[in-house]
């Protein structure tokens, strides 16, 4: 394949999986975790700064990065935001995915490459969280960036790739505290590479050529990065110490047991087969029989073009990275894309060495089965994007909010537009836990004060949601607590034709609303006055 017909192949590709990602990008119901994103990126915008939290949330670099976007559009507070800025973001980096393997096709092997990128556009574990607005997808481009630039620095050392190679290594670390994990497997790779290489009386690469300034000049610009980040641009010097400190908190949560805990082949069940009470089958098994399909050419070294160091450290790295991944009991599955970008590419070695067998034939049925499996790729990509883009048959859905959260919502902005304060009627949201994400996004524009028990020296809003745990306590503070002749009457939000209508944050995570009597007539009223063309 000639270099000009490879650029043109990926770019194309590329340019295909920008427009599906791009398409209905709002629809879906904002995951909890995008929503506190969101809030972490509406303080930073309205200047209250970013402070990094060792505890949760993780780096910096989505909040900092997701602010170009934000001044793009002229969004000045967080009320401002809306799901297509937040969400194009991986977007973004889920198209520099693909566009990575341009500088790594030599490397690769041109056909292997395409395959690569042919496969990263159609995944449905790609393509959903690269719609995702989580960090994810950045640390997956970061550590993709510090293999290509170390690479391109072995086969030409210069200080810009070293340069480059050190702002990426800075970024990951900026991004999310498992960027441990693939800087361990990469060590592990290089070490196995270089053993194997010496017992043979062989170098690595002509290592003669690396300069030792150019280490200096990696590590300086990757801590560079980092510090810059940490500190919220040097305003905060604690964020430094507490992105080193951090890892003691999630070492002791990767080891505990909790919620998240799954066995060791959680992943890969998720990849190969996964199908849900009578949802459709979602598969991606064509892909990791490819990959190790590609593990059995190079280790038979008889993969036709590309680098055979770098493919051998891509195997060793993936097979790592999966290891050790699949044996950490803590998982969620977007966890998943740090490895399986890696076994991603193995699918496209996998797939260029059986697409240039010899026998016609098999070249024919190789061709078949990759045109069918591909088809099947990517139509669960566009099911898993849409019509399943928050429910439970989709593997990649896990704790997502439900289409009720609309709902909810818009009735209680119904009630807001019928009071006399509008966006400023006071609202109340009692959850145990403090379990009511991702609904202060919703209603991110109202007067919402939030808490995990219900308080009774405050006063009643008009408008209450609460969880069921704690319907009980409310119920005493509304009509047990108040004296005689100070009780207000309150009725059911989600109301339908005279019975209550049960609503869900997420599946089994309920939400009940009460509204003011008062309030509720007077919506009654400018409901009617509307209907009957009058002023409300």
């Amino acid at each position: 394949m000639s270099r000009s017909i490879f650029i043109a192949l990926v770019l194309i590709i590329a340019a295909a999986v920008t427009a599906f990602r791009l398409s209905q990008l709002s629809e879906r119901p904002m995951h909890g975790d995008e929503a506190v994103n969101a809030f972490k990126l509406g303080e930073t915008i309205e200047g209250r700064g970013y402070i990094y939290d060792p505890h949760e949330y993780h780096g910096p670099t989505l909040n900092y990065v997701s602010m170009i976007p934000a001044w793009v559009g002229g969004v000045g507070s967080h009320a401002g935001l809306n799901e297509f800025l937040l969400r194009v973001v991986p977007v973004f980096f889920g198209t520099l995915l693909v566009l990575l393997l341009l500088p790594v096709g030599d490397g690769l092997g041109r056909m292997a490459a395409v395959f690569a990128a042919l496969f990263m556009g159609m995944s449905p574990a790609m393509s959903f969280y690269s719609r995702y607005y989580i960090h994810e997808m950045l640390l997956v481009v970061f550590t993709a960036g510090v293999i290509i630039c170390v690479y391109r620095y072995l086969k030409k050392p210069s200080a810009s790739w070293a340069l480059l190679a050190g702002g990426c290594l800075g970024l990951m670390h900026a991004t999310k505290e498992t960027f441990v994990i693939a800087l361990g497997a990469m060590a592990g790779a290089l070490l196995v590479l270089l053993y194997i290489r010496r017992r043979a009386g062989q170098q690595l690469w002509n290592l003669n050529w690396v300069r030792p300034s150019h280490g200096v000049v990696l590590l300086l610009a990757a801590a560079a990065v980092s510090v810059t980040l940490f500190s919220s641009f040097f305003s905060n010097a604690k964020g430094v110490t507490d992105s080193i400190l951090t890892y003691a908190t999630y070492l002791d949560r990767a080891g505990q047991a909790n919620v998240h805990e799954y066995p060791w082949h959680y992943y890969l069940g998720l990849l190969s087969y996964y199908q849900f009470a009578d949802g459709p089958v979602f598969s991606e098994l064509m892909i990791l029989f490819l990959a190790l399909i590609g593990l059995g050419f190079m280790v038979r070294g008889a993969v036709p073009e590309g680098s055979a160091m770098l493919l051998r450290f891509v195997a060793l790295y993936t097979v790592f990275m999966t290891l050790i991944y699949s044996l950490i009991p803590y998982k969620t599955p977007w966890c998943l894309l740090s490895f399986y970008h890696g076994i991603i590419l193995l699918a496209g070695v996998g797939a260029a060495c059986l697409f240039q067998l010899k026998p016609v034939l098999l070249r024919c049925a190789v061709g078949g089965m990759l045109f069918v499996g591909s088809w099947h790729l990517a139509y669960q990509s566009v099911i898993a994007n849409n019509r399943y883009s928050a429910d439970s048959r989709n593997p990649h859905v896990y704790g997502h909010t439900g289409s009720d959260v609309f709902d909810i919502a818009a009735r209680v902005k119904e009630m807001v537009q019928a009071h006399e304060a509008r966006l400023a009627t006071p609202i109340q949201v009692y959850c145990p836990g403090d379990d009511y994400w991702p609904l202060p996004w919703y209603l991110r524009d109202l007067a919402v004060e939030y808490g995990s028990e219900v308080r009774d020296e405050s006063k009643s809003a008009p408008v209450i949601l609460i969880q069921p745990p704690l319907e009980e306590a409310l119920m005493r503070k509304l009509f047990e607590l108040p004296p005689p002749g100070q009780k207000e009457l309150y009725m059911h939000l989600f109301d339908q034709h005279g019975r209550e209508t049960k609503m869900e944050l997420r599946p089994g995570v309920e939400i009940r609303g009460f509204v003011a009597k008062s309030l509720w007539d007077r919506y009654e009223r400018s409901a009617e006055a509307k209907a009957e063309g009058q002023p409300d």
